[in-house]
Formats: structure tokens, sequence, C-alpha cells
């Protein structure tokens, strides 16, 4: 079974906060049907990976590269939150190698998720991209990690270098605990709709109290930011300016009237000093 406990005993940097977001959103998918391969570019000793394999279908088949994968490590993983004897294939070789050894026209738009934490340089991060293009299904995620990482900036720069290039490949949908997470133009209606509804408490089912904040309106970005619970923005915010509404392609309240009363009476207060 899979449990937090269980992924933390893993060796890696995948947080909890990463995890329950994951579950949240893979729980998504898969109540909406959404089938297909995952794919995961930089492995190590398997800890997010086990994450995927745990939800891996009958049919599914989960990719792994690194420039050595550590077939027992990742055994090991997957055995403790009972995802032995999955559909497997590694691939131990750098990410530029993976469409010389890949089947491209088998793997056409076949993966719903695609986590990249590979090279970590914008050159590799840029094809990874364009890799992705190659491979994600139209309602599928791919996920990069240390997006917005003071540490690897290019790991930013260069995924909005290839956005504002081809801006009908991906948007960004959300940045998140040192990730961020894109999805087709499409789906991106689809996947907003889920976080303005439900993903605050998925979260919170597995443990993990967040803010849901979109800030600005569908003239600007449509990608959300989460972080740990702001007590003075509840679990979903909007602009500061109207807080109480996400803009997107139509308005959408985000509070209960509840949460609304609630802040009219801190605004009250802060007003009165």
């Amino acid at each position: 079974m899979l449990t937090w406990e269980k992924i933390d005993a893993v060796d890696g940097w995948y947080g909890f906060h990463s995890y329950a977001l994951w579950r949240g959103l893979l729980d998504f998918q898969k109540a909406q049907g959404i089938r297909g391969d995952l794919f995961e570019i930089g492995v190590w000793r398997g800890r997010s990976a086990a994450v995927l394999a745990s939800y891996q279908e009958e049919g599914e088949t989960l990719y792994l590269c690194d420039l050595k994968v550590d077939d027992a490590a990742i055994r090991t993983a997957f055995e403790s939150v009972g995802a032995a004897g999955r559909k497997l294939v590694a691939i131990s070789a750098p990410s530029s190698q993976l469409p010389g050894r890949l089947d491209l026209r088998a793997l056409h738009q076949s993966v719903r998720w695609m986590h990249i934490d590979g090279e970590h340089t914008g050159s590799a991060v840029y094809s990874e991209l364009e890799l992705a293009h190659q491979l994600a299904r139209p309602d599928g995620l791919v996920v990069i990690d240390d997006f917005f990482s003071p540490r690897y900036p290019a790991n930013t720069t260069e995924a909005v270098r290839y956005l504002e290039k081809n801006p009908f490949h991906f948007r960004l949908f959300a940045v998140s605990f040192n990730k961020g997470y894109f999805c087709r133009p499409e789906s991106l209606a689809k996947y907003m709709d889920f976080a303005a509804g439900n993903l605050s408490e998925a979260l919170l089912g597995y443990g993990c109290k967040t803010t849901l904040f979109k800030t600005t309106g569908a003239f600007d970005t449509d990608a959300i930011g989460i972080t740990g619970f702001v007590d003075e923005a509840g679990r979903i915010a909007g602009p500061d300016n109207d807080p109480h509404y996400w803009n997107m392609l139509r308005q959408q309240p985000v509070r209960s009237l509840r949460a609304r009363l609630r802040n009219a009476w801190r605004e009250l207060r802060r007003r009165q000093g």
C-alpha cells in the first residue's frame, strides 16, 4: 500500500508536498479515465517513481531514464509500496539519447505523466520538453523539477523560452514546491476547474494543508501557485483586489459564504487599526 512513510524511507529529495499533489492529480486522472504510459527522467533510487508505479494500470508502461538505472534499488522501492511486477522499461543513458533509443512513432502522444528531473542544464531541459511534446497525451501532464529554483535558473528560463516559442504545445498549469506542472492548451480548462473545485480538498485528504493562489487573470497567465497554508489567505485565494474569485474563462467563485464573511471581518478589523 502506498503511504508517505514508505516513500520517505526511500533515498531521494522528493518531498511530502509533492507527494500529496501528485496523488491528488493522479487520482484526478484516474477519475477522468485518463490512461497512458508514465515516464521519468532522473530516477535515482526510485523515490518518486514508486508513486508512479503505484498508479500504473494494466496495459500501461513505466519508462525510467537515468545515467545508470539502479535496478535493485528501484525494485526494492516498488516492492515496499506493493508495486512489484509492473511493466517497466529502464534506459541507462543521458536524456539526449532517448530519441534514438525509443520508438517515437509507437509512443506518439501515449504518455499521461512525464516527470523531468534530469541534467538540469538549459539545453537538456529544452530538448526534454521537445521530447515531451512528442510523447505527452492531449490530457497528460509534464512536470519539471527545480522550477523557480535559484540553484538551477536554467530550468525555468529555458522552459519559459520553450513556451514562448511553442505556445500551442504546453501551458503552465501550476507552480508548486519546487516543480512546474505543464499541460496541453486544450486540457488547461479541465485541470483549472479541478484546481478551483477539488484540488485543495484532495491535498488535505493526504494530510497536506495548502493555499492555492491565482492572483492574475486569463489576460496574463492561467497558472496557479501552491504553497503551504497561509492563514490570511485561506485555502484558495484570487487576486489581491478580489480574493474570492479566480478569473478564468468565466468568473469562478473559490470561497464559501462562511469564508467570505470571515475574511470581510478580518479586513474590517485591519482597516480599523
